[in-house]
This record gives structure tokens, C-alpha cells and sequence, in this order.
């Protein structure tokens, strides 16, 4: 096994990843597509490829990004919602022989599938991510939906109907190049992060130009979409999101908390599966996190767990020293006052480095 850039990866071998991205059994999406990864390598310089070979036969590849203090991460950090390696069918590989391979000493994936059995000796506790899927179309599952007795699409029409009628007309676009409507979007994400308390990754210029970048990036397989919901004239929400063959990525979601009474969040999410599915998509990735409306609007959910892999000891003790802390603190009647000095310093980091980057 060996490491390297995704530009020095020959053709033959991008074609071998397209085609286990294509016969992976576990759930895989746009975030670990060699186009997702080239368009991080544009913005970042730590950025590699591991190539994972057995008897000079290529059996899988490993995307990740490269630390600092040698502790390897996802390509795109806390904005990837998936990691993990691609592989052969049946393949198995060695973590901890990879990281000491690439000259790594850790290496931390969150959110890879538990299905990769070599993973699973260095998995934590499973948590679930949410897809929403329609083999049969759209209108195959708002009636799915109807049936099970959910009353989601009744409360979207009924809410939709009371926007037309007071401020004017519904209006969805699959995409866009309308820079307001990004800019708008970064906006309300950044003012919907402010009054959770939680860190907004877009502070970091490098994240801002992934998704600037990103917007460009538009080939039969791979593209990112910038989709909007109007009333009327107005702007009401609007989504950023990666579309990969018959799979989409939901990934940067947002609304106007002005016209929130008519739901444009979820209206904006309906939107985008109905034109997708008109265009042979068959599943929207919602991603982790316990929001309402991935509970109501998803239709699986799938296990995913952070893998540590080290192979330096006072690593390992660090990582997991910090894992200790930060399960403590849920537990511990002073969470929500650690919470609170733990997302200032993290608000507080993601500034410093930004203005370092």
C-alpha cells in the first residue's frame, strides 16, 4: 500500500474507483467520489489518496486528509459526512498497518460503515444516518408516506398553499447560479449557527472556497447544485448539495426565519427529491443528527461509527483521554455549561485558524 495525490492517480485507477463506488454494498455517497475529493485538493495541500494493494493487485483506495500533528481525518474535516475506504467485494486491509505505512500516527474516521469489517475492531459505539429513498419515483413515496399515516405532505401542502396565498406564488429551482441566493444561503446558516452556539465551518476561507469551487463542478456524474424556494419574489430557502450518479448529498440547508410559518425548509427538500427522482435519482442522503425533519421525511436509516486507528500509544491516550472527557460531559449534570465553554472555543479556533489559513 502506498500513499499519493489524487492528480498523480492514473486513469485505469480512477476508472477502478468509479467502479467499487458502484458495487459497494454498504450505502456510499458523493463525499467519497473522486471528484469530491479533487475539488478539497484544490483548496487544501494535505490532501491524499492511500492505494490499498495485495500482491501487487489494487483492492481499495482511502481518501483522507493529513495533519498537522500526524493524525490523519476525512477529506473535507467536519464537512464530510462519510468516510471510510472503498473496496473490493470481500476485501480486507490493516488499518494500523496502513497508518504506520503512510507515515501517519493516527488516523479518525467518523461516520464510516460499519460494514467494513476491517474498520470494526477500531469502531465506537454505532450511531445512525438517515437516507430518504424512492426506487419508484417521488409520487411512490409521498403515497408511501400517506399510507404509513404520516402526515408530513399534507402539513407541507396545506402551509405551501397559505404562502401563495399571502405572499405569492410557490417556485422551486433545481439550480441556480444566482450568487445572492449562495450568499443568502451562507448567511442564514451562519445566523442559524449563532443561536444554536455551535461553530460555523464557513468561518474557514478553505470551506467557503470548497463550496464556491464546488459550485463550478458540473459533469454527467458529479455536480453541485445550488437549489432555491421562492414565494412570490422572495427568497425563501435554499440548499447546497453534491449529486453523484443516481445519489444526492443534502448537505447545506437553510430557510428565511421570516417565512419559516410556511415551512420552506422542508418544502425545499421536497423539491429537490421530486426533480431529482424526474432525473434517475433514486436516494437523498440526510446525513447524521437527530432533526425532525430527517425523522419525518427519511425512510432508512443506516449505522455508521468513528474508527481510531493509532500507532503511536501517546496518541491513542490523547484520543481517547478526550473521548473520555467529552462522554463525561454529556452525562454530567454540568454539560450544558461545558457545552457552552466548549462551542465559544471552538467558535473561538475555527476564527484563529481562519485568519491563519
Amino acid at each position: 500500500m502506498y500513499t499519493t495525490r489524487i492528480g498523480q492517480l492514473s486513469p485505469d485507477l480512477l476508472t477502478l474507483w468509479l467502479e467499487l463506488l458502484d458495487s459497494c454494498r454498504s450505502p456510499v455517497g458523493p463525499l467519497l467520489h473522486p471528484d469530491y475529493v479533487r475539488a478539497v485538493d484544490v483548496v487544501r495541500d494535505d490532501v491524499e489518496v492511500g492505494v490499498l494493494e495485495e500482491d501487487g493487485e489494487v483492492k481499495g483506495f482511502l481518501p483522507f486528509q493529513r495533519g498537522k500533528l500526524g493524525i490523519a481525518r476525512p477529506v473535507g474535516g467536519r464537512l464530510c459526512d462519510q468516510s471510510g475506504a472503498i473496496l473490493r467485494a470481500g476485501a480486507t486491509w490493516n488499518p494500523r498497518e496502513f497508518v504506520r505505512a503512510a507515515g501517519l500516527r493516527a488516523i479518525r474516521l467518523p461516520n464510516a460503515p460499519i460494514g467494513d469489517a476491517s474498520l470494526r475492531p477500531y469502531q465506537d459505539r454505532p450511531i445512525q444516518t438517515t437516507t430518504m429513498d424512492f426506487p419508484d419515483g417521488f409520487e411512490a413515496y409521498r403515497r408511501e408516506r400517506r399510507e404509513s399515516g404520516s402526515k408530513l405532505m399534507h402539513q407541507i401542502d396545506r402551509r405551501v398553499r397559505k404562502g401563495e396565498r399571502e405572499v405569492g406564488p410557490m417556485r422551486f429551482v433545481w439550480h441556480t447560479d444566482d450568487d445572492d441566493v449562495f450568499t443568502r444561503l451562507l448567511e442564514w446558516k451562519a445566523k442559524q449557527r449563532r443561536a444554536t452556539g455551535t461553530p460555523n465551518v464557513f468561518d474557514l476561507p478553505w470551506a467557503r472556497a470548497l463550496v464556491e469551487h464546488l459550485r463550478t463542478v458540473r459533469t454527467d456524474d458529479f455536480e453541485g447544485l445550488l437549489s432555491a424556494v421562492y414565494f412570490g419574489d422572495r427568497l425563501a430557502a435554499a440548499h447546497f448539495g453534491v449529486r453523484w450518479g443516481k445519489v444526492i448529498h443534502y448537505w447545506v440547508p437553510a430557510y428565511s426565519e421570516e417565512m419559516g410559518q410556511y415551512s420552506p425548509g422542508l418544502t425545499c427538500l421536497m423539491g429537490v427529491a421530486r426533480e431529482a427522482s424526474a432525473r434517475g435519482v433514486v436516494r437523498v442522503d440526510l446525513g447524521l443528527g437527530g432533526h425532525r425533519f430527517k425523522q419525518r421525511a427519511g425512510t432508512r436509516c443506516h449505522e455508521v461509527a468513528t474508527a481510531t486507528v493509532c500507532a503511536d500509544p501517546a496518541v491513542g491516550a490523547m484520543l481517547s483521554t478526550a473521548d473520555g472527557v467529552r462522554a463525561w460531559a454529556r452525562r454530567s449534570r454540568v454539560s450544558g455549561m461545558l457545552r457552552t465553554t466548549r462551542r465559544a472555543v471552538t467558535r473561538g479556533s475555527y476564527l484563529a485558524r481562519s485568519l491563519l489559513s
